[in-house]
């Protein structure tokens, strides 16, 4: 009887103690803001950038040898997809066919050639290439694979991958979401109101406290992280986090936090389905996974359906881009408005620079009522350029992750002959934000106005519209 008992005290002393990580204190009650007050905050962010200088983009000009060369701009773009088999062996003299041809292809067709340092960077990079091969004996196209990834590191561009295997690094989020933190004229305060007086590597607090949303739907804030990692094809869920982070409070007591298990977060729809509109909390939530213009009718009803919604959200989560003008053509849907980035699109041709007339500044779209954008790691190209736009929209707000990192270039796809590597590359446009702004870099993506995991953002965001009434 007194070994039961004794069980019974641990286990309710440990509902205790996992209570007390995520009460919802008085403290964090006082601290929220109205939902008009943190309308107008995230208005205020989002407008800062209407009046930023354009970027320039003439350093993106593609500067060819001969002019005749600019002929040649897509001779290697196709829409052949070959069986690729990673354990074929290669022949030495295959290989460096597949490497010739791949340094061709980006000389005449890839548009951000110049950007990132033109013949003096891509020729330095071929001949360690070739070098690499030669040494070999034999090879696999999982070898050669490998092997031009490895060499092709300063192409810092989204887009750009050889089989789905990126040479340079993406910033994933890690949650350090034990202790609930508020943001007071105190500074940043625990839900116990223990002021935070430092933490251990992060001298910046604002940069390291995101605003959140609690489990039970509070606006909180927790620390954030941001960790390269790099996505070679396959899983993405084996990146971890292994930085602690100590907390001093002004009491002279700590904290130390660890972080949550980071996972990708992809909803695939029914087979032939790329559209789902649906409810969650009364609140209309429409998601589409790629900008398909086969689906145009269906997003445009969708947008007809929300736009008189008091509060809807747009569910990007999933979507990996497609064709922009889909997402133009929501928007004005939505809104009965066209909205416009605050980007720009250029083409980039020899000895000339195009804006696109679609995507040039104007005023900013009125909005009354709010518009959800739950966003994630995998929301890429066409999704974060809906992001931008939504920057331009009234009372727009971008719950999630930060997003996948791909919006400067779009895509196109070689193959190479004899490994049939798929090359993933841009040509002729860019997509340019204002000079000197920060809510988007490339390969770290969209910052969300509010942070919380990707999985968990439609379920939290219903709740805090419902606590902020």
């Amino acid at each position: 009887m007194n070994s039961k008992l004794a069980s019974l005290l641990c286990c309710l002393i440990v509902l205790i103690n996992l209570s007390g990580c995520t009460k919802v204190t008085q403290l964090v009650k006082d601290s929220q803001p109205t939902k008009a007050e943190l309308l107008d905050e995230i208005n205020t962010e989002h407008q800062r950038w209407e009046a930023a200088p354009a970027a320039d983009p003439t350093p993106y000009l593609r500067h060819y040898d001969d002019p005749a060369d600019a002929q040649k701009d897509t001779d290697y773009f196709t829409d052949t997809y070959s069986e690729y088999d990673a354990e074929k062996e290669l022949t030495v003299d295959e290989a460096k066919a597949d490497v010739n041809y791949l340094f061709d292809a980006l000389y005449y067709d890839y548009a951000l050639y110049d950007y990132f340092g033109g013949h003096a960077v891509f020729d330095q990079a071929k001949a360690d290439t070739l070098q690499e091969v030669q040494s070999r004996d034999s090879l696999t196209c999982e070898d050669l694979q490998k092997i031009l990834v490895s060499h092709l590191t300063f192409i810092k561009d989204g887009h750009f991958n050889i089989n789905q295997d990126y040479p340079s690094e993406k910033d994933i989020p890690f949650f350090f979401r034990q202790v609930m933190f508020v943001k007071t004229d105190s500074g940043y305060q625990n839900a116990n109101g223990k002021v935070v007086a430092s933490v251990d590597d992060h001298p910046d607090l604002d940069e390291l406290f995101k605003r959140s949303i609690s489990k039970e739907g509070y606006l909180v804030y927790y620390p954030v992280l941001l960790k390269e990692a790099k996505f070679d094809g396959t899983e993405w869920d084996k990146h971890v986090c292994d930085e602690q982070l100590t907390v001093h409070y002004a009491d002279g007591s700590t904290d130390v936090l660890t972080a949550d298990t980071w996972s990708q977060y992809y909803k695939d729809l029914p087979k032939g389905q790329n559209t789902d509109l649906r409810q969650t909390d009364g609140i209309p939530v429409f998601q589409f996974n790629h900008f398909d213009p086969s689906f145009l009718e269906e997003t445009n009803d969708a947008a007809a359906q929300m736009r008189n919604a008091e509060i809807s959200m747009l569910d990007l989560r999933s979507n990996v881009g497609g064709y922009e003008e889909v997402a133009h053509q929501w928007f004005n849907r939505y809104s009965h408005q066209r909205v416009f980035g605050t980007g720009v699109r250029y083409s980039v041709l020899p000895a000339s620079l195009v804006a696109s007339p679609s995507t040039s500044k104007t005023p900013r779209a009125s909005n009354d009522n709010i518009l959800i954008l739950l966003s994630g790691k995998c929301s890429a190209s066409c999704a974060e350029i809906t992001l931008d736009l939504s920057y331009n929209l009234d009372n727009s707000l971008i719950i999630g992750e930060n997003t996948n990192g791909s919006m400067i270039s779009n895509s196109g796809h070689i193959e190479l002959p004899n490994s049939k590597c798929s090359v993933d590359m841009t040509f002729s446009t860019v997509y340019l934000t204002p000079d000197g702004s920060d809510y988007f870099e490339e390969l770290r993506g969209f910052f969300p106005d509010i942070w919380v995991p990707a999985k968990e953002a439609e379920t939290l965001a219903a709740k805090l519209m419902e606590n902020l009434k």
